[in-house]
C-alpha cells in the first residue's frame, strides 16, 4: 500500500513538474518578446478626425478622497469632444458640484458592474463612437484619450491599456507585491499581443467601439461578474480586433489587506474559468479567430488553473522530504528560480529591479495560501456560478499626489482659463497658458500648436471638426 501511494506521489509530482516547466517557459517567452523588442509607434494621422468619446466610471460607495482624486485627474484631460459619466450604484447618491460630469444612477444593482456598464451604454451621448471604461480608483494623464485615439481605426472593436498600481500611501509589502504582479501582467499582455496571441480587455483602462457593442446586442447581455472577458470573446467571435497599447496607462490602488487581496484573486480566477465554460467551444470554432490565437487562449487559461495541478503537491511535501529522490536537487533549484525572471525581467525595463525582487520573494510567502485559494476558485468556476465580490479600497488615498487642479470655469461654453506661469503654450483667445501635455491633441489633429485655443475657448467650428464622424467601421478577421 505504501509503495502504491509513493508511486502515485511520484507520478503526480512528475505531472506537476512538467506543467510548471511548460507554463514557466511560456511566460518567460512572452516576457522576453515584450522586453527585447521595442514597442512600435505609428505616427498620428493629421487628417483623421477625433470622434466623440464617452468615459464611463462605475462607482459603488467609493471613499470621497479616492473619487475626488479620480475626478480631478479627468478634469485635466485634454481632448476636444468627450463626456464623463459616473455609473453610480452607491447606497447614497453621489453629489457632485461639476457641470462637466454626468451621474447616471440606477435604483438597483442588478448585474453588478457589468449591469452598471450596460445601463450606461444605453445612455451614452448620441455622438459617442467609443466608450472608455476606467475604475473609480484610477487616475490618468491628460493625454490618455489622445493615446486611445491612435487606435480608433476600422476593424478595431476594443482597446486595452496598461493597468498599473502604486497609489497606496503608505505602501506595504502586500501593495508593492500587487504592483509587481500588475507590472508582470502588463508585460505578459504585451508579449501576447506582439506574437498575435490571445488578447482581451481586462476591466479597466479599456475602450469599446460603440458600433461593435451595439451590433452584438449590447454590453454584458448575460449577468456575469467578468463582463470584460465575456465581451472579449464576443468581440473576437464577431471578427473585431482587440488592440493592446502599454503607453495608455492608468494608475490605481491595490488591496491593502490579505483578505481583500485573496478575495480579488478568487473572483478573477473563478469568473475567468466560468467565461471559458460559456464561450471557449464557440470561440474555438470561430472562422474569424486564428488557430494560434485559439491555442494561446488555452495557455492563458492554464495560468489561472495551474493550482488544480500544483496545489495537491503541497500535501506531498512530507513524503518529498522523506524521499528526496522524488525530485533531483538540480530540478528543485531550477523550479525554485523559474519565477525570478518572470518577476525581474518586466521591472528591468522600468528600472525598478527592487520591485521585481520583492515580487519574487513574496511570491513564495503567498505560494501555499495562494495556491489553495486559486484551487478553490478554479473548482468554483468549473462547476459553479461565481458571483461578484467587490474589492473595497480603504487605503489612505488622501496622501496620493493629486493631478493639477482643473481650470476655473472649465465648461463647454468658453469661459476663461487662469494663467499659470510654468506652462509653455498660450491660448490665443483668453491668454491662458497651457501645459504641453495638454495640447497633444492639437498636434494629433494637425493644427498649429504654436497658435491654439484652450479647451474652454475652442471655437464651435473646430468643435464640429473634431466631432466629425470617422465613417462606418466593419470588423475584419485578423
Amino acid at each position: 500500500m505504501t509503495s502504491l501511494f509513493l508511486q502515485l506521489v511520484i507520478d503526480w509530482e512528475l505531472v506537476a513538474i512538467g506543467f510548471t516547466l511548460l507554463l514557466s517557459g511560456y511566460l518567460i517567452g512572452e516576457i522576453l518578446l515584450a522586453v527585447l523588442r521595442p514597442w512600435p509607434r505609428s505616427p498620428p494621422d493629421p487628417d483623421r478626425p477625433l470622434p466623440f468619446v464617452s468615459v464611463v466610471i462605475p462607482t459603488f460607495d467609493e471613499p470621497d478622497e479616492i473619487l475626488a482624486a479620480t475626478i480631478a485627474s479627468w478634469e485635466k484631460v485634454r481632448y476636444p469632444a468627450f463626456e464623463v459619466v459616473l455609473a453610480d450604484d452607491s447606497t447614497e447618491p453621489i453629489q457632485l458640484d461639476s457641470s462637466r460630469i454626468r451621474v447616471l444612477r440606477r435604483a438597483h444593482r442588478e448585474g453588478f458592474k457589468g449591469g452598471a456598464l450596460r445601463n450606461a451604454f444605453d445612455h451614452l451621448h448620441p455622438l459617442s463612437e467609443w466608450m472608455v471604461v476606467f475604475d473609480a480608483d484610477f487616475v490618468v494623464d491628460p493625454d490618455v484619450l489622445v493615446r486611445f485615439s491612435d487606435h480608433f481605426r476600422p476593424g478595431v472593436g476594443g482597446i486595452q491599456g496598461f493597468m498599473r498600481m502604486g497609489l497606496n500611501h503608505p505602501a506595504s509589502v502586500l501593495t508593492r507585491f500587487s504592483e509587481a504582479l500588475h507590472e508582470v501582467a502588463g508585460v505578459l499582455l504585451a508579449g501576447r499581443y506582439r506574437y498575435r496571441g490571445f488578447v482581451g480587455v481586462q476591466g479597466t483602462v479599456q475602450a469599446y467601439r460603440v458600433e461593435a457593442i451595439r451590433a452584438m446586442g449590447g454590453l454584458a447581455p448575460v449577468t456575469t461578474a467578468n463582463e470584460d472577458l465575456d465581451t472579449s470573446f464576443r468581440l473576437r467571435k464577431a471578427g473585431w480586433k482587440i488592440v493592446y497599447d502599454p503607453t495608455i496607462a492608468g494608475r490605481g490602488i491595490a488591496p491593502d489587506r490579505y483578505s481583500t487581496f485573496f478575495g480579488q484573486i478568487t473572483r478573477w480566477t473563478a469568473t475567468t474559468v466560468r467565461e471559458y465554460r460559456r464561450h471557449w467551444a464557440s470561440y474555438a470554432r470561430s472562422p474569424d479567430v486564428r488557430l494560434w490565437e485559439k491555442i494561446d487562449s488555452v495557455m492563458f487559461l492554464l495560468t489561472w488553473t495551474n493550482a488544480l495541478v500544483v496545489a495537491p503537491t503541497m500535501f506531498f511535501i512530507p513524503w518529498s522530504l522523506l524521499y528526496l529522490r522524488l525530485i533531483p536537487l538540480w530540478l528543485a533549484i531550477t523550479i525554485t528560480l523559474l519565477p525570478l525572471p518572470v518577476f525581474l525581467l518586466p521591472t528591468l525595463s522600468t528600472r525598478t529591479p527592487r520591485l521585481g525582487l520583492l515580487g519574487w520573494l513574496w511570491y513564495y510567502v503567498l505560494l501555499v495560501p495562494g495556491s489553495f485559494v486559486m484551487l478553490r476558485a478554479a473548482v468554483s468556476g468549473l462547476w459553479g456560478e461565481p458571483g461578484f465580490a467587490r474589492t473595497p479600497k480603504i487605503a489612505a488615498a488622501s496622501a496620493r499626489t493629486p493631478p493639477p487642479a482643473a481650470p476655473e470655469g472649465w465648461a463647454w461654453n468658453g469661459q476663461r482659463c487662469p494663467a499659470r506661469p510654468y506652462f509653455a503654450t498660450t491660448c490665443r483667445r483668453c491668454g491662458a497658458t497651457i501645459p504641453p501635455a495638454e495640447v497633444v491633441f492639437y498636434a494629433t489633429a494637425g493644427l498649429d500648436v504654436g497658435s491654439v485655443e484652450c479647451r474652454n475657448c475652442l471655437s464651435d467650428v473646430e468643435w464640429m471638426r473634431f466631432r466629425a464622424p470617422s465613417g462606418p467601421a466593419t470588423p475584419t478577421a485578423t
